[in-house]
């Protein structure tokens, strides 16, 4: 059941997107055909080929991780879900088969959003940018009335600061979005995987992540990443054996 309603919101799920060659939308096309046909392995090829070419889309992380989770790759999936849902929060496709994918972890415990990502995860970081800059604009439009018609001065007493301050709040908060979206301090075990006691090869065995959970990185050597889940448990692991965003 669960895969039926994966496969059905992939369908559901309009390639909204234009694309800057045609190229990329033929690779995209060609993904949607080679899922249809049951070719997952081919269908993450041709998506994984458009985003090595540098598209970036809600639609196309979305249709990638469906494939993945068919194919088996439950890290790969629930990685790329992740990436949709930060570029469309409110969509409630990419939420439905999120919690799919995390409930097929072995022992898998999410991550819990903080406050700051409940406050503000409703929203993209553009979409953030663009309210704070519709105030900002029609505060400098006043600054400008008011020097070009003095009579504006006493009207604005009021306007002027509330503008103003309205501004800077979104803007701050534009600007902390973004500083937490590109932090990247998040990753997803990608494969069953050994957390070492230090970054290296012959470091002692720790435990064993399973696929698809996820973690937060607190320390990098290297190659090496020192991972912490949510219950607290911290190892090294290499960094062929997560993926994260940015990498």
């Amino acid at each position: 059941m669960k895969e039926l309603i994966i496969t059905l919101l992939f369908f559901l799920t309009s390639p909204d997107i234009t694309f800057g060659k045609d190229q990329s939308t033929s690779l995209f096309e060609a993904g949607n055909v080679a899922f249809h046909d049951g070719r997952f392995g081919q269908s993450l090829t041709n998506y994984q080929a458009q985003i090595n070419e540098g598209a970036v889309s809600a639609p196309l992380h979305f249709n990638l991780a469906s494939a993945a989770f068919h194919d088996g790759q439950l890290g790969r999936a629930i990685f790329h879900y992740r990436q949709a849902h930060s570029l469309d929060p409110r969509d409630k496709n990419i939420h439905h088969n999120l919690k799919i994918a995390r409930d097929e972890v072995h022992n898998g415990s999410p991550p819990k959003p903080g406050l700051w990502q409940r406050l503000t995860g409703f929203s993209t970081l553009n979409e953030w940018t663009l309210i704070a800059t519709i105030p900002l604009t029609v505060w400098l439009i006043w600054l400008t009335a008011i020097n070009i018609l003095p009579d504006w001065k006493k009207r604005g007493a009021i306007i002027r600061p509330l503008l103003g301050g309205i501004a800077i709040i979104l803007a701050l908060i534009a600007i902390f979005t973004l500083r937490n979206q590109t932090s990247y301090k998040w990753a997803v075990i990608n494969g069953e995987t050994v957390a070492r006691f230090g970054p290296v090869k012959a470091s002692p065995d720790q435990f064993k992540w399973f696929d698809g959970a996820e973690v937060e990185i607190d320390r990098v050597h290297g190659d090496w990443f020192l991972a912490r889940d949510i219950t607290g448990r911290q190892g090294w692991v290499h960094s062929d054996s997560i993926l994260r965003p940015g990498s």
